[in-house]
C-alpha cells in the first residue's frame, strides 16, 4: 500500500527530528495536478514545537527524498500552509499493476472476534426500507471487516413479542371473521386457504392485520383482549404461571396461533436475506430473552438497578444519561431488560472483542443506557466493547411512511417498481440481457443496495427510483454497465494483454486509472476500519468514471504492441477491481449488460 509507505517514510523523518506525533496523516490528492498524496503532518508538529510551518515542511520535504523506501517520487512539493504533496512516480502504479492478478489483497488489520447484528425486522409485520438498510449495511459492513482479517459473526436480534405481536394476531383475527362473515366460510376454513399463500401474501395479511390492530386498541374496542394477548404470550415466553381470563383451549389455539404466524414471517425474511445475499450465524429473539432478562435486572437490583415505585429502572441521571425502567409494573422486562438477556446470550454463542448494533439514529439515547448498565453488571465482558453504527432513516423522495398506519414503504413494493424499469429498459434495448431473469435480478438488487450504501450511515436517505436504475449516474447499474464493458472488450480480444515495461509512455487518462487501482486496497481498509461503506462506493464511481473517459477517448482493440497490451491490462484490471469492489458490498456484476 502506497499511502502505508509514505507513512512509514514520515515517521522515519520525524524520528530523526525527535517530533512525537500520535497520529500520521495521508490524504489522498482529489487533483492530480497537487500530486497524488498529501499531508499537512509539518503544519502540526509546527505548532507542538513552535516552529514556522513552511520551514519545517522544507526540511521534513528535503529528507524524504533521501528516504522514499519503497516509494520512489517524482516529486515532493511544499504549499501553503505547511503541506507536503507527494506525485508518485508512473513505474510505482505500473509495477503495483502488474502485482493484481484477478484481485486484490488487503493487510490483515483488524485480527479480532466482531459481532455485526443487524437486520433486527419484528415478526408480524412487513419489512419495510428501514430494516432493509440495516440489512443491506451490515451485511457490507461485514464483508469490509472480513477483507481485513476479522472473525465476523452475523447476528440479527428479532422483535417477536410485545404489543406489536399482540395487535398483528387479535387484528388478523378480526380480518377473518370479517372474510367470515361475507363468504359465510369458517374460521378455520379460511385459515387453512391463508397457509398455501405465498410467503409474501401471508407476510402482508399480517401486516394488514397489524394496522387493524393498532386502529382497534386506540378505539378501545380490543384494547383489553390485545392486553391479554399480550400478557399471555409474555408469560408463556418467561415459562411464568399462566394468569389469564382466556380458556385453557383458547390458551392452546392463542400459542399455537403465535408460533405458526410468527413461522410465516420468518420465512418471509429468509426469501429476503437469500435475495440480498446475505446469511446470519444466528437467529436471536426477544421471547428467548424475556427469563433471561429478567433474572439479570432482579439479580443486580440495589447494584446496578433500582425500585421506582412499582417498576425496576436504571438511574440514567447518575451518569448523564436518561432513566429508564428494565421492568414494567406488570413485571415484564422492557426492549431494555430484553437487551441484558440478549448480551449475555450472544456472548455466550460468541465471545467477542467488539459488537456493532447497525441500528436507526432514533434509537441512539436507548443503547448509551443499555451499554452502560452492561458495562456496571459486567465490565470484563462488556465494558468499551459495544458500540452503535446511528443509521439514518430512509424515505422514498416526497413521501412519509407509517408503520402505525399501515402507510408504509416496503421492500416487496420498492423492488417491484425498480423491476418493472429494469425490464423496459431491457425491453427497449437499453440493456443486453442473455440471461434476462437473472440479469435483471442482479441489476434490481444492485440498484437498491448501492443507492443505500452510497450515502454516509448517519445521513437520511431520500430513495430516488429514477437515479437508482441510471446507466450513467452514481449508481448501482453504472458500475455494473461499466464492469460488463470491461469484459466485452476483454471477450473480444481473447486476451488480457502481455506485461509491458514499467518505463512506457502513458496518457494523464492512462495514469489517472492507474493511480485509482493502486488505492483500492487502501479505501478497502478505511472503509472497514471507520465502517463506511460509503467511501467504497464513491471510490468505486471515481475508477468507473475515469476508466469510461480512457475508454472513449482511446482505442483499447485497434492499438497495437505495448500499448494494446498495456490498455488490455488496464481494462482487465478496472474489471476485477468493479468486481470485487461490488461483491464487497454485496453487489453481484453481471458480465453482460
Amino acid at each position: 500500500m502506497i499511502k502505508q509507505e509514505i507513512k512509514k517514510i514520515l515517521s522515519k523523518v520525524l524520528q530523526k527530528k525527535e517530533i512525537s506525533l500520535e497520529n500520521i496523516s495521508v490524504d489522498y490528492s482529489a487533483d492530480a495536478k497537487h500530486g497524488d498524496y498529501s499531508t499537512n503532518i509539518a503544519f502540526i508538529a509546527a505548532k507542538k514545537i513552535g516552529k514556522n510551518p513552511m520551514e519545517l515542511a522544507e526540511e521534513i520535504a528535503q529528507e524524504i527524498k533521501n528516504e522514499q523506501g519503497q516509494v520512489s517520487f517524482e516529486k515532493v512539493e511544499v504549499a501553503r500552509p505547511g503541506f507536503i504533496n507527494f506525485r508518485v512516480k508512473n513505474e510505482v502504479f505500473i509495477d503495483s499493476l502488474q502485482q493484481i492478478d484477478d484481485g486484490h489483497n488487503y493487510a490483515s488489520l483488524v485480527k479480532k472476534k466482531i459481532l455485526v447484528e443487524y437486520a433486527h425486522p419484528n415478526t408480524h409485520k412487513e419489512m419495510h426500507i428501514g430494516h432493509m438498510r440495516t440489512l443491506i449495511t451490515g451485511e457490507a459492513l461485514s464483508r469490509l471487516l472480513e477483507a481485513i482479517g476479522a472473525d465476523v459473526f452475523r447476528a440479527n436480534y428479532q422483535g417477536d413479542i410485545g404489543p406489536h405481536v399482540a395487535k398483528a394476531i387479535v387484528g388478523m383475527q378480526e380480518l377473518i371473521r370479517a372474510i367470515e362473515k361475507e363468504q359465510g366460510k369458517d374460521f378455520n376454513e379460511i385459515l387453512d386457504e391463508i397457509r398455501i399463500w405465498s410467503h409474501k401474501d401471508k407476510a402482508h395479511f399480517l401486516g394488514k392485520g397489524y394496522a387493524e390492530g393498532v386502529k382497534l386498541y386506540e378505539k378501545g374496542k380490543m384494547a383489553k383482549q390485545i392486553d391479554e394477548t399480550n400478557a399471555f404470550l409474555y408469560q408463556k415466553c418467561s415459562a411464568k404461571e399462566i394468569i389469564s381470563s382466556f380458556l385453557e383451549e383458547e390458551q392452546e389455539k392463542l400459542w399455537n396461533l403465535y408460533q405458526e404466524t410468527r413461522q410465516w414471517s420468518l420465512d418471509y425474511y429468509d426469501e429476503f436475506y437469500q435475495r440480498f445475499y446475505t446469511h446470519f450465524n444466528h437467529l436471536f429473539f426477544e421471547s428467548q430473552m424475556v427469563a433471561e432478562g429478567l433474572n439479570i435486572v432482579l439479580d443486580n437490583v440495589g447494584k446496578v438497578f433500582e425500585k421506582s415505585e412499582d417498576t425496576i429502572i436504571f438511574p440514567g441521571e447518575k451518569y448523564g444519561l436518561h432513566t429508564r425502567v428494565f421492568i414494567t409494573a406488570k413485571g415484564y422486562p422492557t426492549y431494555e431488560g430484553k437487551e441484558m438477556g440478549n448480551a449475555y446470550t450472544e456472548y455466550q454463542t460468541f465471545p467477542f472483542d467488539r459488537k456493532i448494533h447497525v441500528v436507526a439514529n432514533e434509537q441512539a439515547g436507548y443503547f448509551k443506557v443499555v451499554f452502560k448498565a452492561l458495562e456496571l453488571i459486567n465490565p470484563e465482558k462488556f465494558a468499551g466493547k459495544q458500540e452503535h453504527l446511528s443509521m439514518g432513516m430512509v424515505q422514498l423522495k416526497d413521501r412519509k411512511m407509517s408503520s402505525r398506519t399501515g402507510d408504509i414503504l416496503t421492500v416487496d413494493w420498492l423492488i417491484n417498481q425498480i423491476e418493472d424499469r429494469v425490464e423496459s429498459m431491457i425491453r427497449e434495448g437499453r440493456i443486453a440481457a442473455e440471461e434476462k431473469d437473472k440479469t435483471v435480478e442482479q441489476i434490481v438488487i444492485g440498484a437498491v443496495k448501492y443507492s443505500v450504501l452510497k450515502v454516509g450511515t448517519t445521513q437520511d436517505v431520500a430513495f430516488d427510483i429514477e437515479s437508482s436504475i441510471s446507466l450513467d449516474g452514481n449508481s448501482g447499474p453504472y458500475l455494473q454497465y461499466s464492469y460488463a464493458r470491461t469484459q466485452s472488450v476483454l471477450g473480444k480480444a481473447k486476451n488480457r494483454g502481455e506485461k509491458v515495461a514499467n518505463t512506457i509512455i502513458i496518457s494523464s487518462e492512462e495514469r489517472e486509472v492507474l493511480r485509482l487501482l493502486a488505492r483500492f486496497s487502501e479505501i478497502v481498509a478505511e472503509a472497514a476500519v471507520r465502517y463506511s461503506p460509503h467511501l467504497l462506493c464513491t471510490y468505486l464511481f471515481d475508477l468507473a468514471q475515469v476508466f469510461n473517459l480512457f475508454y472513449q477517448k482511446f482505442p483499447i482493440l485497434k492499438a497495437e504492441g505495448e500499448a494494446r497490451d498495456f490498455r488490455l491490462q488496464l481494462t482487465a484490471h478496472t474489471g476485477a477491481t468493479l468486481k470485487q469492489g461490488l461483491n464487497l458490498l454485496g453487489i453481484q456484476a453481471p458480465e453482460r449488460m
